[in-house]
């Protein structure tokens, strides 16, 4: 972490290279580490580079001490599948992460179930945060994250269930088909706590 800190503060300050770091606190990759860079389009990584003492200071200060690295990972912002984005560019102080993975060439199927999702929270007025990603390179294909930002882990259990929003907007039992459809289409789902790290990040 000291290494990470140095390289952080020397080489991920400036515009364009800015990132947050999370340490993972829940599922299988407890005690794992994710640094998240800033939003990017293709044509930005086109211009994106590291200079030869960049790379050098990782190899020094960080590589040493990891066992193992998974990445990078390309994820795409799903903006009609998302609701109420924190748009304050601030980050929470936790993220509960869900992966979900689904069945191959039922991507159109899983997108009609979270507008669903959405809707509901629309309808329902609901205060709550969420933002939704597909993976595009990096990883096993068809793989969908959602991000919950969360400043507590009380806030597990302080919100209204999906369940009961759903069934209001689209009708009694309306949450047992959405499950139903769900089955079919989702072969796998995880769930993760990021914890946000303030001082290994400049984001």
């Amino acid at each position: 972490l000291a290494g990470v800190k140095e390289h952080t503060d020397k080489y991920h300050k400036k515009d364009g290279h800015k990132i947050r770091t999370y340490r993972v606190a829940s599922g299988s990759k407890t005690g794992w580490y994710v640094r998240s860079s800033q939003p990017y389009t293709w044509a930005d990584l086109d211009k994106y580079t590291e200079s030869d003492a960049h790379v050098a200071h990782t190899v020094k200060t960080v590589n040493p001490y990891v066992s193992e690295n998974i990445g990078p990972m390309y994820w795409a912002y799903s903006e009609g599948l998302s609701y109420n984005p924190d748009t304050s560019g601030k980050p929470s102080k936790m993220v509960r992460v869900n992966f979900t993975h689904v069945n191959p060439l039922m991507g159109g199927e899983y997108g009609e179930l979270r507008r669903q999702l959405k809707e509901a929270h629309e309808k329902t007025d609901s205060e709550d945060s969420f933002s939704v990603f597909s993976l595009v390179h990096g990883g096993k294909m068809h793989t969908y994250a959602q991000g919950y930002p969360m400043n507590s882990w009380s806030e597990m259990g302080s919100s209204r269930s999906t369940v009961s929003r759903v069934n209001e907007v689209f009708g009694g039992g309306a949450w047992g088909r959405f499950m139903s459809k769900a089955q079919k289409i989702i072969y796998k789902r995880n769930d993760e706590m990021w914890i946000y790290m303030k001082d290994h990040s400049t984001r």
